[in-house]
């Protein structure tokens, strides 16, 4: 039976496995190597308490779960997974995030902003270079083209937009159009953790 430092352990490995993938959350990572990038906080962890974490976390949806037929087995996290990387859900299986809440209620803005962008052309599908000229203008003047990425990416796994990429002088460009889920959400017929703010 396990003990209580014991559990406190693996809610706190899978906690970093998932902050992990989160901060690279478009590049599947394996076991082995997120052993190695987490061993030195965590001497305890090996490739096997990694492959656990990918199991039990995959379970619950906050990661997909890729299987070679050599047995090396990949993860990518999720947007459910972001949602509790970020603290904007709770999970008794995983330790708590601390979250940044001026942070979190930016990404919530950010992410309604661009639904609301999308909503005006709904059957067409915007660039991001769009999207990032339309937050600018709203005043988020900082924000740079990965974060808009980040953020269409986020709310396609959210099934908020579709999305599709396609490749322009050897660079990935990110195309967006809002789905009726997206319009239920800012219509007010859906709450998401992750983007809306007035909770």
């Amino acid at each position: 039976m396990p003990t209580s430092a014991q559990n406190m352990r693996t809610r706190s490995l899978r906690k970093k496995v998932l902050k992990t993938l989160a901060d690279l959350y478009l590049y599947p990572q394996s076991g082995g190597a997120l052993a190695s990038a987490l061993r030195s906080r965590h001497p305890y962890i090996d490739r096997q308490k990694v492959r656990d974490c990918f199991s039990y976390l995959e379970k619950k949806g906050y990661v997909s779960v890729s299987r070679a037929r050599d047995g090396k087995v990949k993860a990518i996290i999720t947007s459910k997974g972001i949602d509790l990387a970020d603290g904007a859900v709770q999970d008794s299986g995983v330790l708590p995030a601390r979250p940044n809440f001026t942070s979190l209620m930016t990404r919530k803005e950010i992410r309604k902003s661009v639904l609301s962008f999308l909503r005006q052309f709904p059957d067409s599908f915007n660039g991001d270079d769009e999207i990032l000229a339309e937050l600018k203008e709203l005043g988020l003047v900082d924000l740079i083209m990965d974060q808009v990425r980040f953020h269409i990416w986020y709310l396609s796994g959210k099934k908020l937009l579709e999305m599709k990429t396609s490749s322009l002088r050897d660079e990935l460009v990110y195309y967006a159009r809002i789905t009726a889920r997206g319009m239920d959400l800012l219509d007010g017929g859906l709450v998401d953790p992750g983007v809306n703010c007035d909770e």
